[in-house]
C-alpha cells in the first residue's frame, strides 16, 4: 500500500508541474511550424507563431467562385470578444481579419485569400452556437473555390501580419517569425520559382536553412531569398545535388520596403532548371512602428 501510495502521489506531482508549465498543441500548424506557445509576447517582442494560434469557421460561405463574400465567426474560450489564442488571450477581430492579412480556409477546397475588405459587427441571428453579443467577421476576398459552414479558418501566413498589427495598434515592437516552405517542385519555365510562402517586406534575417530534394538540373546553382535580394537567406550554391543543404546564421537587412508580405524565391544562376525540388526555412525579425 505504502508502494502504491507513493507511485500515486509521484504521478500527481508530474501532472501538477506540467499544468504549471501551461503547455499548449494548437491543432493547426500551418507550413509545417510547430505552434506550442504559452506566450503570445514579451514587452515589445511580438512572437508570429504564437498568433497564428487562432482558429475560426465558415459561419455563411459563398456559393460561387470569385468575388464573394463570406462571414467568420470566432471560437474559443474568448470566442463572444476575439479570436483566441493559445496563451488564452482574445485578439479583437480587426487585428486577425484586415486586408493585410492573407486567412486560410480548411476543407475539401482548401486555399488561402487576402482579403479585399473587412466588415466586424454583431454576429446575424439565426445560428445555433451564436451568442448575441458574439461578434463576426464579412470578409470578401476572390475565392477560387466555394466554402460552405463550418469550414475551418485560421491564419494565412503562420501569423505574422497578425502580429505586426497587433504591434502597430500598440504601441510599435519587434516581431519575430519563422516560416517553412515545404517541398516545392522548382519552375522549369523561369530561372525564378515563386513559393506560396510569404515573409515581411523588411526584415532582420536570423538564419535560414534549405535543402535540395531532388538533384536540380541544367542550372549552374541555387539560390533562397526574396525579390530584390535574390540570395537573402541562402547564397547561391553551385552543387545542385539531392541532399545538398545551405544555412545562413548572419544577421543582415533584407530589404527596404514596407511590412507587407512578400514571397520567398528560389533563383537558378545562368539557366532554368530541367527538374528538381527545395524545401527550405526562414526566420527573422521584423521592427514595426506604432500605427496609432
Amino acid at each position: 500500500m505504502r508502494k502504491l501510495a507513493f507511485l500515486l502521489c509521484a504521478l500527481l506531482a508530474l501532472a501538477g508541474a506540467a499544468a504549471g508549465q501551461g503547455i499548449n498543441a494548437p491543432s493547426v500548424a500551418p507550413f509545417g511550424v510547430s505552434l506550442g506557445c504559452n506566450q503570445h509576447k514579451v514587452g515589445t517582442v511580438f512572437y508570429a507563431p504564437c498568433y497564428a494560434t487562432w482558429q475560426g469557421y465558415v459561419l455563411s460561405g459563398n456559393a460561387a467562385s470569385g468575388s464573394q463574400s463570406i462571414i467568420i465567426a470566432p471560437q474559443g474560450a474568448s470566442a463572444s470578444t476575439g479570436m483566441t489564442l493559445s496563451d488564452g488571450t482574445a485578439l479583437p477581430l480587426a487585428v486577425v481579419f484586415n486586408t493585410n492579412t492573407p486567412i486560410t480556409i480548411n476543407d475539401n477546397n482548401f486555399e488561402t485569400v487576402t482579403p479585399t475588405s473587412v466588415t466586424i459587427g454583431t454576429c446575424p441571428v439565426g445560428f445555433l452556437g451564436i451568442g448575441a453579443v458574439a461578434q463576426c467577421a464579412t470578409v470578401t476576398a476572390t475565392f477560387a473555390n466555394t466554402h460552405g459552414a463550418a469550414a475551418l479558418v485560421y491564419s494565412g501566413d503562420a501569423g505574422i501580419e497578425e502580429a505586426i498589427t497587433d504591434a502597430g495598434n500598440v504601441g510599435g515592437g519587434t516581431v519575430f517569425w519563422i516560416v517553412d516552405t515545404g517541398v516545392v517542385t522548382l519552375n522549369t519555365g523561369g530561372l525564378t520559382t515563386t513559393t506560396t510562402t510569404k515573409v515581411p517586406t523588411t526584415y532582420y534575417a536570423q538564419g535560414a536553412s534549405a535543402r535540395v530534394t531532388t538533384t536540380i538540373t541544367t542550372s549552374a546553382n541555387w539560390a533562397v531569398g526574396i525579390t530584390g535580394t535574390v540570395a537573402g537567406a541562402c547564397v547561391a550554391n553551385a552543387t545542385l545535388t539531392a541532399g545538398t543543404t545551405c544555412t545562413q546564421a548572419a544577421t543582415a537587412l533584407i530589404g527596404t520596403g514596407s511590412t507587407a508580405l512578400t514571397a520567398v524565391l528560389f533563383t537558378m544562376g545562368t539557366s532554368n532548371p530541367g527538374a528538381g525540388a527545395i524545401k527550405a526555412r526562414v526566420w527573422g525579425w521584423t521592427p514595426v512602428s506604432a500605427q496609432q
